[in-house]
């Protein structure tokens, strides 16, 4: 079973070789398409360093969006499960062997998440979530999986079939939205089949001063239907996960023994 990941990236050299390390420490089969959309800094230097010690390639094509640049990634890869990393965050050693045991062993499983954790760049601290969260299918669908109630499930451990991604058809998905196309994505992914969270990190996103994803956070709610909405959910937000969480828990998958 091969595992395609793919980077978008314009000018990451500043963090890009954290991404490629962690992608250098995986083990078993799976390919990283580097999808550079024009960069004029060392990041082609950096990703070159990188093809000796594991599958990565290095691509550059013109792109509007960082979305489009992971279409343009996804174009590429040819493994039956896919997910996306961008250029700041990382996968923990184990990540890719997990998700493939978990794929391996749940057939009927077509989307994952992990627990969510996070990296304080200018601490160099990680938090990771002490619950692993529950998104059902309906709130997913419905838009509900948002600072507004539940909170967003974190891209970079989010991994799919590519069966998946083929009859969610997301090519004007990604192409029409510019901040939150993966939100629209999951909710795209929910109306054919439920998320289902594993008990393990997968991956580290990074909160940094100088991330786009921070600069453009009202413009990613506004494109996700959110005007004016907190960082942080609220104690009835937080109850209504604590809630959600306790009725799904049988839904988590966990795991066990990883075969070699």
């Amino acid at each position: 079973m091969i595992i395609s990941i793919v980077t978008p990236v314009l000018n990451g050299a500043r963090t890009i070789g954290r991404t490629l390390k962690s992608l250098s420490e995986q083990t078993g089969d799976f390919e990283h398409i580097v999808m550079d959309g024009g960069s004029t800094d060392e990041t082609e230097a950096i990703v070159r360093r990188y093809e000796a010690k594991y599958p990565v390639q290095w691509h550059t094509q013109p792109d509007k969006t960082l979305y489009e640049g992971v279409w343009n990634g996804m174009q590429r890869t040819k493994g039956e499960i896919m997910g996306y990393i961008n250029a700041d965050d990382f996968y923990l050693p184990w990540t890719l062997a997990t998700v493939r045991h978990i794929f391996d062993q749940n057939p009927g499983v077509d989307w994952i998440t992990g627990i969510p954790s996070w990296y304080f760049e200018e601490r160099l601290v990680a938090m990771t979530s002490p619950i692993a969260p529950v998104w059902p299918q309906w709130a997913i669908r419905r838009g509900l999986a948002s600072t507004r109630l539940l909170g967003f499930p974190q891209q970079e451990s989010i991994f799919w079939r590519r069966t998946l991604w083929e009859k969610a058809d997301p090519e004007k998905l990604l192409k029409s939205h510019r901040y939150a196309a993966d939100y629209h994505l999951w909710r795209r992914f929910a109306e054919f089949t439920p998320l289902r969270t594993v008990n393990t990190v997968f991956a580290c996103f990074t909160i940094s001063q100088n991330q786009i994803s921070g600069k453009f956070r009202s413009k990613y709610l506004e494109e996700c239907g959110i005007i004016g909405d907190s960082y942080e959910m609220g104690l009835p937000q937080r109850l209504l996960s604590r809630l959600i969480f306790n009725l799904s828990f049988n839904q988590i998958l966990k795991v066990t023994t990883l075969s070699r």
